[in-house]
């Protein structure tokens, strides 16, 4: 008899290599690895293994073995949380904020509008896809979901195209930065909607977590800029300092998941708020990125695949809610964004591949629909739609960037 341990253990090695394999297979079509892993995650899932070997999800993936397996994917999301707080740059704002405000307000703002509408629409036509008893949580967390643009894949396709130093990527890294800002922001106001039941009830958390983001850069900052500031001058960066920031992300996590918003803003906050010292940063995201996208990040990408089901999407109201979640997702998104890029005096070209690179949603949708999932805003047809959205608008973007003749220069 196998135990639960031995379970988890095969299949946390399982889960590893058969997401990067994927991943890595993917990647030679000059996609980014992150769509292979994703892929990867669903067919461990119902959607494949489960549909060629039915025993296979008991066997492998039984409920004790799930729990044990969520709480080491919950970890995973916190450090990549914090990872993304950590590549927010400020400094790429200077000298682009006026601009790219403006485009990540309209791309923001359409897809959010047309995605409550959206949800609206759901709520009488399909109302089982919105299963919550607060039918607002779940139009404004639909919007939300709509206008969200993942910035971390961004990032990586624009260093594979070498456009990450020129002034489309700039821009574009810019205009992800607000996106993203704005985003999690929104996510926070619904996720606190959702759990108090009324705008009046959300104030408090946002609050308290508002008066935590404080604290963080006015009393943890520099705490943490002088103790950086003391390696420095020893010319090395000691174990202690990086056991700080580990353990700071995780417990920045759990004072807003007490808050009542969620422990993924705690860890994006905590990343926002370290001192962008060269060395440092490098230290934090070599380590953080080696231990959670080779060990961790797997993991979520197998718990978000054996949530998702494929196989529900079964009848034509289905398949015409996917269309509408398509339509609205890349239309709202690249209008948007599209239409305030020219108005601010962007050549068409540079317009036009501003609008789809902003559409890219991968990894971060992923981690808003494991949200909207846990808290029951939405249900698991409904995330299985919004990922199947996620894997087609971020697969989109090269090639439509290699049409408007940004060629991947990494293939």
């Amino acid at each position: 008899m196998i135990s639960t341990l031995s379970k988890v253990l095969i299949d946390l090695a399982l889960i590893i290599v058969f997401t990067k394999l994927i991943g890595g297979f993917i990647g030679r079509f000059g996609q980014p690895p992150v769509i292979g892993e994703i892929i990867g995650g669903i067919a461990l899932g119902p959607s494949l293994l489960g549909w060629l070997w039915p025993q296979s999800q008991n066997l492998l993936f039984n409920a004790e073995v799930m729990h044990q397996l969520d709480l080491i994917s919950q970890l995973g999301l916190i450090l990549f949380m914090f990872l993304i707080g950590l590549e927010l740059n400020p400094a790429h704002l200077r000298g682009k904020i006026p601009l790219a405000s403006r485009v990540s307000i309209a791309g923001i703002l359409l897809p959010l509008l047309l995605g409550a509408a959206l949800a609206r629409g759901f709520e009488i036509w399909l109302p089982e896809l919105l299963p919550g008893e607060n039918q607002l949580a779940g139009i404004l967390f639909m919007g939300t979901a709509m206008a969200i643009t993942a910035f971390p894949v961004l990032a990586r396709i624009l260093r594979d195209r070498q456009l990450l130093t020129k002034p489309l990527g700039q821009l574009v890294i810019t205009c992800a930065a607000v996106d993203d800002l704005l985003g999690w922001v929104l996510l926070a106001a619904v996720v606190s909607f959702s759990r108090s039941g009324s705008p009046l009830g959300a104030l408090p958390a946002l609050v308290y977590t508002s008066l935590w983001a404080v604290t963080l850069l006015f009393v943890l900052r520099p705490l943490m800029a002088r103790l950086e500031a003391h390696y420095r001058k020893a010319k090395r960066l000691g174990p202690l300092l990086m056991a700080l920031v580990f353990a700071g992300a995780i417990l920045s996590a759990v004072v807003t998941e007490q808050t009542g918003v969620h422990y993924i803003f705690g860890a994006f906050l905590f990343g926002l708020a370290i001192p962008r010292y060269g060395p440092l940063i490098r230290r934090l995201q070599l380590h953080i990125e080696e231990i959670v996208l080779t060990l961790l990040l797997p993991v979520f990408f197998a718990i978000s695949g054996l949530r998702t089901q494929v196989g529900s999407i079964n009848g034509p109201q289905l398949f015409w809610a996917l269309a509408a979640v398509l339509l609205v997702a890349i239309a709202g998104k690249f209008l948007g964004t599209w239409a305030l890029a020219r108005q601010g005096g962007l050549p068409q070209k540079e317009a036009v591949a501003l609008g789809w690179l902003m559409n890219t949603r991968g990894l971060t949708e992923l981690v808003i629909l494991n949200v909207g999932l846990s808290i029951g805003v939405i249900s698991p047809t409904l995330f299985t739609l919004m990922v199947l959205m996620a894997l087609i608008t971020t697969a989109m973007a090269g090639p439509l960037l290699h049409q408007l003749g940004y060629s991947n220069k990494a293939a």
